[in-house]
């Protein structure tokens, strides 16, 4: 039985940590990457005149088992908390996201306009609060490389010409960028989501949708207690995978009008075969990165209506 189901809200601390722990693991993983590369670059410069470089390379490459996954969790906080915050904010104003569950295990579509409306809510307000903490510091960045600047020129006795209006300058940017920023992110992220909700739903009836298991619990709440990782790896590739057809349909064209139309096939199989293994294994190693950490740390929370 299918039923329609709209996400009116995320538990914030578990939806943070989660996010976090998730980050977190990837750039662990990130990090044994590096020091693979790392080390097989520091064997080559052993026995050459940069042998000494060979033993910072490592070092640094071993640090990173510990300063990514460090970093990446930390910095996850932040953003994580505040995108959970916006969306139980805006829900009452913009909508949740709709989706159609099947036995309430499958995603089997999801409605367009609102889950690209509170998407494009969500991350323009997020934009509108990093301006209005980054362009202030940009402004006063502009201004001080303008004083600076005015201060070596009366140093040499040349002329200053127009480093003065650099601060206002700095200033009018800083405003434009808190203005306009969040429009523009607004803008796109709608049409991005719109898209891919769109193809998920030409898509997920011939391949399947994304699978979870949820757990009932009060007040509408329902724990996701896993997802399957070969349903979300299949969905979200072939989706990677039609956009990088359409991308490089277009590359093949203009390829084409100069004369290469071996590059830009090239360019199309690499799109498109490239995103679907690339988009797969993302989202296929995250779901099995998830299932291993849910019970551990607790799933996300979600209320269903």
């Amino acid at each position: 039985m299918k039923t329609m189901k709209e996400l009116k809200s995320i538990k914030i601390v578990p939806y943070t940590i989660m996010n976090a722990a998730l980050n977190a693991v990837w750039g662990f993983i990130f990090a044994i990457i590096l020091l693979i590369f790392g080390g097989a670059f520091a064997s080559l410069l052993s026995g050459t005149e940069l042998a000494p470089l060979s033993g910072v390379i490592l070092g640094i490459s071993v640090a990173g088992l510990i300063v990514f996954p460090v970093g990446s969790f930390l910095l996850s906080i932040m953003p994580s908390f505040l995108q959970a915050l916006l969306y139980n904010l805006l829900v009452p104003k913009l909508g949740g996201i709709q989706i159609e569950l099947e036995e309430m295990t499958e995603v089997t579509r999801a409605e367009v306009v609102p889950f690209a409306l509170i998407l494009a809510g969500v991350t323009a307000v997020f934009q509108l609060i990093m301006q209005l903490v980054i362009a202030p510091l940009q402004a006063v960045l502009i201004e001080l490389i303008g004083g600076i600047g005015t201060l070596a020129l009366a140093a040499t006795n040349a002329t200053a010409g127009q480093l003065p209006a650099m601060g206002g300058a700095g200033a009018l940017g800083a405003i434009v960028n808190i203005i306009l920023s969040p429009l523009i992110t607004f803008i796109f992220v709608f049409i991005g989501a719109a898209i891919a909700a769109l193809l998920y739903n030409f898509l997920a009836p011939k391949l399947g949708g994304m699978k979870v298991e949820l757990a009932q619990m009060t007040d509408n709440f329902f724990g996701v207690e896993s997802i399957n990782p070969v349903a979300i790896g299949l969905i979200t590739g072939a989706i990677a995978a039609v956009l990088g057809l359409i991308l490089g349909i277009i590359f093949l064209i203009l390829f084409a009008a100069l004369g290469s139309i071996e590059a830009g096939i090239l360019i199309l199989l690499t799109y498109v075969i490239g995103g679907f293994i690339l988009v797969f294994i993302a989202y296929a190693l995250t779901a099995l990165i998830y299932n291993v950490l849910s019970p551990k740390i607790g799933s996300f929370k979600i209320q269903l209506e």
